[in-house]
């Protein structure tokens, strides 16, 4: 179930999107969007988000009242992206969202919470708080998406709590929320991205050392070496390393610069402190 999101090319000119020009009606891309194939399924969502009628929008809150969770959580799917690249009827896909995280179907509580960061972030925040200790490891995953950015006090300790999760997906967008989608910065989330720099999961790993390197960390820096030593392109890394030294995000420092100077501050760090 888990990151099961179409993949699908999101450019504003519909002119040029093939699922902004799909030809069928909606009752056939709402068919579509059930079948078994779960690439065709998805290029039917993504063309009823490009469609974003009133006619979707009725279909998707069918879809919603269904007694199969499965066309529950698709027209979940669906309302959360209604609308491209401006999304339409947001109030009234976010309150029908809302209405079904009273779901007991775990797959349903799954799409709603992600559909409704995608339609509001800081409103769908306090809504998928409370779903950050379920049983379920891919509603806790899709909290940690939820959350990511939100800079409020109550999101950053459930993001820090996820970080420990025992699922290293949800540990993996725990830490990347807090530490690359948010510039919220303390020590207590600086001893957090710290404490998951050695964590078993290696994606983990990686968005630690990028959390610690942007908030200016010298905990970061052996780590940044390592990451642009077997990847100069890597930009995520040069950022992390670029912040961390103090040059402004965009510099046009080359990576053999930034080692340079990563270096050069590990040596000054081992000499003087």
């Amino acid at each position: 179930m888990r990151r099961l999101r179409y993949k699908n090319d999101m450019s504003v000119d519909a002119a040029q999107n093939p699922l902004a020009l799909d030809p069928r009606s909606v009752a056939e891309l709402v068919r579509a969007s059930l079948r078994d194939n779960e690439h065709a399924a998805w290029d039917a969502v993504g063309a009823l988000h490009w469609r974003g009628t009133r006619e979707v929008l009725n279909a998707a809150r069918n879809l919603c009242r269904s007694d199969d969770p499965f066309r529950r959580a698709r027209g979940a799917d669906i309302l959360g992206q209604l609308g491209i690249p401006d999304r339409t009827f947001p109030n009234e896909c976010f309150a029908s969202l809302s209405d079904l995280l009273a779901e007991s179907d775990d797959r349903v509580l799954f799409s709603v919470i992600l559909a409704l960061q995608h339609l509001d972030r800081i409103r769908a925040a306090p809504l998928v708080l409370p779903f950050m200790h379920h049983v379920n490891d891919n509603i806790r995953y899709a909290v940690a998406v939820a959350l990511g950015s939100i800079e409020s006090e109550d999101a950053i300790e459930a993001l820090l709590a996820l970080m420990m999760d025992r699922d290293g997906e949800v540990r993996n967008w725990a830490t990347f929320g807090l530490g690359q989608q948010s510039d919220a910065d303390s020590p207590t989330i600086r001893t957090a991205l710290a404490n998951r720099l050695d964590d078993r999961d290696e994606d983990v790993r990686y968005e630690a050392i990028c959390g610690l390197g942007r908030r200016g960390d010298d905990r970061a820096i052996p780590f940044l070496k390592t990451l642009l030593h077997d990847d100069p392109d890597d930009i995520f890394a040069r950022e992390a390393a670029a912040k961390l030294v103090g040059l402004e995000v965009g510099h046009d420092s080359s990576t053999s610069d930034l080692l340079g100077v990563l270096q050069r501050r590990q040596r000054w760090i081992r000499r003087f402190r």
